[in-house]
């Protein structure tokens, strides 16, 4: 397969194309008809491909800080979470805010935290709805989820998008039905790949903790095999980006939630995750700019 677009010329021409809309702020773009196109087909092609047996939810891009509270996430990640602040004060410290604005101030001070964070991962608020429902059936729940999703990391970086969707499978259950779909879709993924005509290596990897001790959850988190990514090339033939995750959990969403299964243990669960962007970028980069002239059969995929 030949490399179509170059790293360096790549976004070019994606906003050159319209594909991309610039907005001003790194990692935040607007999706023109092109890329639009190839999000909204690779969303398509999964639910057709894999939904049928998974219950479909549809989550906002924005959840209860209260679970992630529950769950640990800004334990793990505060460097990731963006919260949701909002105006809370009175006439008097309106006309405040904007003097301060006017003024060339820092007028952000008048916002006070709400009950609100950004949705970092598509899969966080299938947890607690599911706990909601009580005991965890005998055959478990596999759910298919997708939402805009926000990390807080700003780059140049094209394939590091601080907004971005998520199209994930969610498996809950006992120990052997969430490993079981973990490596059941560790083959599916390279299936999905090798019918997007892109050449993609599955690696071990671990999540981006922050902290004194980040290393040693991450060291813990690879020699546990609870982590493996697809891996395309989008910015360098010589190296490669996570397009796609494979996460087991083991009880930490179960006992975080009180997810129960009908022996009253804690729940396991695992997910998988496309990255709608980086998969769409890796379309672009190794297909070229224009989706017209992608390989039938690639076109074809998405265009059903």
């Amino acid at each position: 397969m030949g490399e179509t677009a170059t790293a360096q010329g790549l976004a070019e021409q994606l906003v050159r194309s319209r594909a991309l809309i610039p907005t001003g702020a790194q990692g935040v773009y607007g999706h023109g008809e092109d890329f639009s196109f190839a999000i909204e087909g690779l969303s398509r092609a999964i639910n057709r491909l894999f939904g049928r047996q998974a219950e479909r939810m549809r989550f906002p891009p924005v959840t209860p800080r209260a679970d992630l509270e529950r769950i640990g996430y800004f334990r793990n990640f505060p460097h990731l979470l963006g919260t949701v602040h909002c105006f809370c004060g009175d006439e008097r410290t309106h006309r405040d805010l904007v003097k301060t604005h006017d003024a060339g101030g820092d007028w952000t001070g008048a916002q006070a935290a709400s009950d609100l964070v950004l949705t970092p991962a598509s899969c966080y608020p299938v947890y607690p709805a599911m706990a909601a429902r009580g005991v965890v059936p005998e055959q478990g729940y596999t759910v298919q989820v997708q939402s805009h999703c926000f990390r807080r990391e700003p780059s140049t970086d094209l394939a590091r998008m601080q907004s971005f969707q998520m199209h994930e499978f969610v498996r809950i259950g006992s120990p052997e039905q969430a490993w079981a779909f973990r490596e059941e879709w560790t083959e599916r993924g390279r299936d999905f790949f090798a019918a997007l005509r892109l050449s993609a290596e599955l690696e071990a990897a671990n999540d981006p903790f922050f902290g004194r001790a980040a290393g040693v959850m991450g060291q813990g988190q690879r020699q546990q095999q609870l982590k493996y990514e697809l891996k395309v090339a989008i910015n360098d033939a010589a190296a490669t980006t996570a397009c796609m995750s494979f996460n087991a959990h083991l009880d930490h969403f179960g006992k975080a939630l009180e997810l129960r299964t009908p022996d009253g243990e804690a729940a396991h669960t695992a997910c998988v995750g496309f990255g709608l962007e980086r998969i769409a970028l890796a379309l672009f980069r190794w297909h070229g700019v224009d989706p017209a002239a992608w390989p039938s059969d690639v076109f074809d995929l998405l265009d059903g």
